[in-house]
């Protein structure tokens, strides 16, 4: 688990906190319900607190292995507030791993 800083607009400070998100284990559950399918992918999780608040304070992102963010609606895990906001987060974070893979 990482955690860095990251400025966003309206002189607004994120705090990233990033880990995996592991694959679901089937549990007896599933067996009860075999509709409901198993996540058997691991994803990166990213936590991000921004200060000062807007609307949301803790915005929950996932990206896959491959670097394609996930979009609202696609895990329940995702909390996500402003479209706009979600793209600034985002791409903030893009860059500041990108940034840690050029120097690295």
């Amino acid at each position: 688990m990482a955690q860095f800083f990251i400025d966003l607009p309206n002189n607004r400070q994120g705090n990233v906190r990033t880990g995996i998100k592991r694959k679901e284990q089937k549990t007896f559950l599933h067996l009860l319900m075999p509709w409901k399918k198993i996540d058997t992918e691991e994803k990166l999780a990213y936590i991000v607190e921004v200060n000062p608040v807007d609307d949301i304070r803790e915005y929950r992102l996932l990206k896959t292995k491959d670097g394609k963010w996930l979009q609202e609606g696609e895990d329940k895990w995702l909390c996500e507030g402003d479209g706009k906001l979600n793209l600034l987060i985002k791409k903030a974070i893009d860059e500041y791993e990108s940034g840690i893979r050029k120097t690295a």
